[in-house]
């Protein structure tokens, strides 16, 4: 009988030593939580001290993604009839390969560079192709002639990887860098918050570039790609202003920017 009560003594003690560490976790997780949305809230009052309106909701968290390297698939005959049907012939121009089919002409290169030339025009036909080959795209903008994409990874976007359509004479062109292939995760690595990335924007604004803008539009994670046949893509915060987009490397910090 002693033996029992001095069981369930030690099992009460253990079961309180557990949820007391419990406890002493949420709480570091809630003023963690807390810092960091006082952080975003000061980081919103700073862009707007210094003459910049921030206009969504809120500002994201931490850049959950890790580098990812690619080595590009081959393009060859069975590609190139998956696009535009059953070939009938096949040349070498330069450096590309120029696939003709029944519904249209493929020009690839080894970079993954492809131009195709659809007869048809139907854009939900040549997305569903295009995602038959590894290539999923998200709409970004669209003119009376042309629809603009962003290739995507995973549903994570590459913005420096567009795809663009162009509809000509009752048919279409299309035009992208195919980063479709043989996926390897890089080692994982400290990636910057979204507030960091946003005062690394606000530095480089006032360092006196030439840089001017009024208002931060959108605030996303997604990827920076480079090399040829082989692509690293590197985690990346994207500020886009109303006349700048600004691309936060989501290691180092370093910026670049485009119109």
């Amino acid at each position: 009988m002693r033996w029992s009560k001095i069981k369930n003594i030690i099992i009460l003690l253990l079961v309180i030593v557990n949820l007391s560490l419990l406890a002493q976790v949420g709480l570091r997780e809630w003023r963690s939580r807390r810092s960091e949305l006082e952080t975003r809230e000061r980081m919103v009052a700073v862009l707007e001290r210094n003459g910049i309106s921030y206009l969504p909701q809120e500002i994201p968290g931490a850049l959950d993604l890790s580098g990812v390297r690619v080595t590009l698939s081959d393009f060859g005959r069975e590609e190139a009839a998956r696009l535009v049907g059953e070939l009938t012939g096949v040349e070498a121009v330069g450096s590309r390969t120029v696939y003709t089919g029944a519904e249209g002409v493929v020009s690839s290169s080894a970079g993954g560079e492809l131009t195709v030339e659809f007869s048809l025009a139907a854009e939900s036909v040549i997305l569903e192709r295009l995602s038959g080959l590894g290539v999923s795209l998200q709409r970004l903008e669209q003119t009376e002639r042309a629809v603009t994409y962003i290739q995507l990874l995973d549903g994570v976007p590459i913005p420096g990887e567009p795809a663009v359509l162009t509809r000509e004479n009752g048919g279409c062109t299309l035009t992208l860098r195919r980063l479709a292939g043989t996926r390897e995760d890089m080692p994982g690595e400290e990636t910057l918050t979204a507030s960091t990335a946003l005062a690394r924007f606000l530095d480089e604004l006032n360092r006196g570039e030439g840089y001017v803008c009024s208002q931060v539009i959108d605030v996303y994670s997604g990827y920076t790609a480079g090399g040829t046949t082989t692509v690293t893509l590197t985690p990346a915060w994207f500020v886009e202003t109303d006349t700048w987009l600004f691309i936060v490397d989501g290691y180092t910090g370093n910026i670049t920017a485009r119109e």
